[in-house]
């Protein structure tokens, strides 16, 4: 069965900065109201989702001619409000649908973002997910630890953050250590609770963990990693991996990548599932899919999309001329970014690049719902276990996907009849993989007994 995710962010677009020029798009004044959200996550829900994902960014970046200026004309990513809190509330108002936010290895400390992702997991009843990422911009480093962490450093110091948050999720508390025994006057048994005394290059935590197991200890683990560095940190840690490519020919080459990063540290297939992203544009007609698709490239300005170049790879773009040709560079921000445009069969322009990258590297998927199925299944074959849908337009375009395209999939086999939906109180790990917590198999795991 296919995975659903609908990919979200506490700002006025998700996707297409500039599509709060749209009709149908009331994200620009729905992303503060808690109505807002917690409407569109029971039609997510009800529309046969799997989970709502939340991207996050940190900094008011100034990479494009070095000022925030454009950043702020264009809304490139601002104003944007955090996630995290916002998960709480969608738990109340639903039963099966995976809440995943985004937090940084580089600007959280590990033990405190451990507590705050053991405490959501409480809340939703184990449904929350960690989308790991080592961030990018230039502020983002300079307001939170003052220095830049060069790409390949990043990824280095969050496989230490990750060792940390294993081990206060997994080892300092025993099953059975909450007794709450009366007899006794023992709320918790003292031997069951231990330090985790991790003493590393980058982090001291002593421990303990503050919480007591949750219902998964270890949040689904997502991550998208596409330069070398993200892929073999995806390949030993991620449960869910997200990546952008234009075609589903360039996935197929990305899975097998995969494949051949997770043999080689003894992972099967069957502990990661792969979420490429796509955005649908799905009408009751062609004609009205196309037309839809084309209001949305009109309202793009180029700008756009090289003021989210620069800031997403952490590179000045306002530097080179539009009608020259997109090169690869030894960028320290988000190198996946470029590799979707560099491993495509055609040749951009860095102009052209903008636009594009102004709605995301990813397939557009135009047409009817039959016709966007028939993609969809594509990129099934060349490996795809769900899909990350971007919306240009929300809450339309989600609208769309539940009335149109998710009942020819169910059509199809390819997502449970809504009288045969079984995830009913199932954490999200439960639901992608039949286990509520981290296997043994998980190579960071090892063969430890909890």
């Amino acid at each position: 069965m296919l995975d659903l995710f609908a990919y979200l962010n506490c700002s006025h677009s998700p996707t297409v900065e500039d599509a709060w020029q749209l009709p149908g798009h009331t994200q620009p004044d729905g992303y503060t109201d808690i109505e807002f959200w917690t409407k569109l996550a029971e039609l997510l829900e009800d529309g046969g989702f799997r989970g709502m994902f939340f991207a996050d960014a940190y900094n008011v970046a100034n990479n494009y001619q070095g000022e925030i200026a454009p950043t702020v004309r264009r809304g490139e990513q601002l104003p944007e409000n955090d996630p995290l809190p916002l998960l709480s509330a969608l738990a109340a108002v639903t039963d099966r649908i995976g809440l995943v936010a985004t937090a940084s290895t580089s600007l959280y400390p590990p033990y405190l973002l451990a507590k705050k992702l053991s405490t959501i997991d409480d809340l939703t009843d184990g449904r929350v997910g960690w989308n790991i990422v080592t961030s990018a911009g230039q502020l983002e480093f300079e307001n939170v630890v003052g220095e830049y962490i060069p790409h390949d450093e990043r990824y280095e110091q969050a496989d230490e953050f990750m060792q940390v948050c294993y081990a206060l999720w997994e080892e300092s508390w025993a099953e059975g250590a909450v007794l709450q025994d009366a007899t006794t006057e023992t709320f918790a048994d003292p031997n069951s609770v231990s330090f985790i005394n991790h003493d590393g290059p980058v982090y001291n935590v002593p421990g303990p963990h503050m919480c007591a197991p949750t219902p998964q200890r270890t949040p689904v683990l997502f991550q998208a990693g596409q330069s070398d560095s993200g892929r073999a940190f995806a390949a030993r840690h991620a449960e869910a991996v997200f990546s952008f490519h234009l075609s589903s020919a360039e996935f197929r080459s990305y899975a097998s990548e995969m494949r051949a990063e997770t043999r080689a540290i003894d992972r099967g297939r069957d502990q990661y599932r792969l979420y490429p992203a796509v955005t649908p544009y799905v009408g009751s007609t062609t004609a009205a899919a196309e037309q839809f698709h084309q209001s949305v490239i009109e309202t793009i300005a180029p700008e756009t999309g090289l003021v989210r170049l620069s800031n997403h790879l952490n590179h000045d773009y306002s530097q080179y001329d539009t009608d020259a040709q997109l090169k690869s560079i030894n960028a320290e921000g988000i190198r996946g970014a470029l590799q979707a445009f560099l491993t495509d069969d055609r040749r951009w322009t860095v102009g052209e690049a903008a636009v594009r990258y102004a709605r995301y590297p990813t397939a557009e998927l135009i047409g009817t719902p039959s016709m966007v199925a028939d993609k969809l299944e594509q990129w099934m074959e060349a490996g795809a276990d769900g899909f990350m849908f971007m919306a240009p337009a929300v809450p339309r375009t989600f609208q769309g996907v539940c009335a149109k395209l998710v009942p020819e999939l169910r059509t199809r086999g390819h997502l449970p009849s809504e009288a045969s939906d079984t995830t009913q109180q199932q954490t999200l790990r439960e639901q992608l993989f039949g286990t509520a917590r981290l296997p043994d198999s998980h190579v960071e795991r090892g063969d430890r007994q909890y």
